[in-house]
């Protein structure tokens, strides 16, 4: 029982270490040899937890999406507008990324790859499907652009910013609301 603890604590350090990584470096430039330092382990017991590179990020995007799937169910089904449903999951999404540190690496691994890939990246779609496609593509661009413009590795204040700028949208809409009427 101690053995598997232990092992299972080894396997939650390695993944944070190559969260920080993989943040750091993104998956092209990411080192394994670092993520072993980082850990303490050789690169050989590194290799016992996860047997690739590939592995260790796939570990991390499926976080990524069991997050998404967490959050999108806990506003799915509610009596919300769109719009506010759509609201919560990108504050809550913004603060993952202020506090989860695998979070916002597998955030990264996905935005990188979606770059080249012919199709969008799952985030996206999601979002898309909660509320109006230009009202999701506006909160991927909130999102996107305050993670690669975060100066600070942690991103910390993102969901402070995300927040700021859905009360300038609501005001901004308040306000067209009462000039239409």
């Amino acid at each position: 029982m101690a053995k598997q603890a232990r092992s299972l604590r080894t396997h939650e350090l390695v993944l944070d270490a190559a969260a920080a990584e993989f943040v750091r470096h993104g998956y092209p430039r990411a080192n394994l040899q670092h993520v072993a330092a980082r850990t303490g382990l050789t690169k050989g017991a590194l290799y016992a937890h996860f047997a690739s590179k590939e592995h260790l990020a796939r570990a991390l995007t499926d976080h990524l999406d069991q997050v998404v799937d967490e959050l999108l169910a806990r506003y799915k089904d509610t009596d919300l507008p769109a719009n506010e449903q759509l609201r919560a999951v990108c504050c809550a999404l913004a603060e993952r990324v202020e506090s989860d540190v695998r979070f916002n690496a597998a955030l990264r691994l996905v935005m990188d790859e979606a770059q080249s890939a012919p199709e969008p990246p799952r985030l996206p779609a999601d979002l898309r499907a909660l509320s109006a496609e230009s009202l999701a593509d506006l909160a991927l661009v909130i999102l996107v652009g305050a993670y690669y413009t975060a100066p600070d590795p942690e991103r910390r204040g993102l969901a402070e910013r995300v927040r700021g700028l859905w009360e300038a949208v609501d005001g901004r809409q308040a306000v067209e609301e009462t000039g239409a009427r």
